[in-house]
């Protein structure tokens, strides 16, 4: 499977009707055979290192939790023993790229990202990172604002375990003497649908509040039943001339212009993803069945749409 699909429909999808607000939410898993580095990650995501760069978007908040002990303060330090401890056939991570509505204030945004990581993570206490950028681009303005998450499959049980102990394989019987129990919660498409419907109900619930009309719908247009062929669905602006009574060389002006902008708006969905598969690469590297040739889309097969004109990276 290639990276990007290159047959692409420019009529978009996944955004909700008189809204025109991105969505975009897709998974990934890091592992050591895929030329991963819980490390290199956490690293990229927070811009430390080799990742802090003013010609880089900059990571405006940062935050760790569910850490043991002996991370709390230093959450570079459980990515570091995950690289180090972590069964080599075990993922590393498990990760998350989710695009923030333009527009609201920066601490709606942070609020809104961390209900969205503690929804996934607090019932069975997972480690995890989350970095948001800022997405602006050359001139200052706010262009893509996005959030990157970074979860461990380990629970953070309440028992206290070494570095090289955490990672070890658990113990039922006697879970002191094992390793920290991995979650069984992130397998199979069920989790990721649902993961997709929550993160575009938090969306729309900070929309609301901050008084804004636009909503964003986790599906594509295919699944919410909206054709988008002139002529059959108009959209709200054409909408608003009909209503209008006006004539139909207005109607069919206000058509073109509508599938003008869907077509802009799906243009910078595929830009935004060819940035995001270049980032991925030089993050992780190419998985390990990329090396040999066949091309892999890890955001599609953890359930991302393919229309959903999501910008998320730079």
């Amino acid at each position: 499977m290639e990276l990007l699909d290159k047959n692409l429909d420019l009529r978009g999808g996944g955004r909700a009707q008189g809204g025109g607000g991105f969505y975009h939410l897709s998974f990934r898993s890091g592992s050591r055979a895929g030329g991963a580095s819980a490390r290199a990650s956490f690293s990229y995501v927070s811009r430390e290192d080799e990742y802090d760069s003013p010609d880089r978007d900059a990571a405006v908040y940062t935050e760790s939790d569910h850490m043991p002990a002996w991370a709390q303060d230093k959450p570079e330090e459980y990515w570091d023993a995950a690289d180090l401890y972590e069964r080599a056939n075990g993922r590393l991570f498990v990760s998350a790229d989710f695009a923030l509505p333009r527009g609201l204030d920066l601490a709606d945004q942070i609020s809104l990202a961390h209900e969205f990581a503690q929804g996934l993570t607090a019932d069975e206490q997972l480690p995890y990172t989350l970095a948001v950028h800022a997405g602006r681009d050359a001139g200052g303005l706010e262009h893509n604002p996005h959030a990157h998450l970074m979860f461990s499959e380990r629970q953070n049980d309440g028992i206290e375990r070494s570095r090289d102990t955490w990672f070890r394989r658990a113990n039922s019987e006697h879970p002191e003497r094992g390793g920290a129990p991995k979650s069984r919660t992130f397998h199979g498409p069920a989790w990721i649908e649902q993961a997709r419907h929550r993160w575009a109900a938090l969306t729309n619930q900070a929309l609301e509040r901050a008084g804004r009309s636009e909503r964003v719908d986790h599906r594509s247009y295919e699944r919410q039943g909206v054709d988008r062929d002139p002529g059959e669905h108009y959209g709200p602006a054409a909408a608003h001339v009909v209503g209008r009574g006006d004539d139909h060389d207005r109607l069919g002006n206000a058509v073109a212009v509508v599938d003008h902008e869907h077509a802009i708006r799906a243009i910078d969905g595929l830009i935004a993803r060819l940035e995001a598969a270049r980032e991925t690469i030089l993050r992780d590297g190419l998985p390990e069945d990329d090396r040999q040739a066949e091309r892999r889309d890890y955001s599609s097969s953890f359930g991302a749409d393919r229309g959903d004109g999501g910008s998320w990276e730079r």
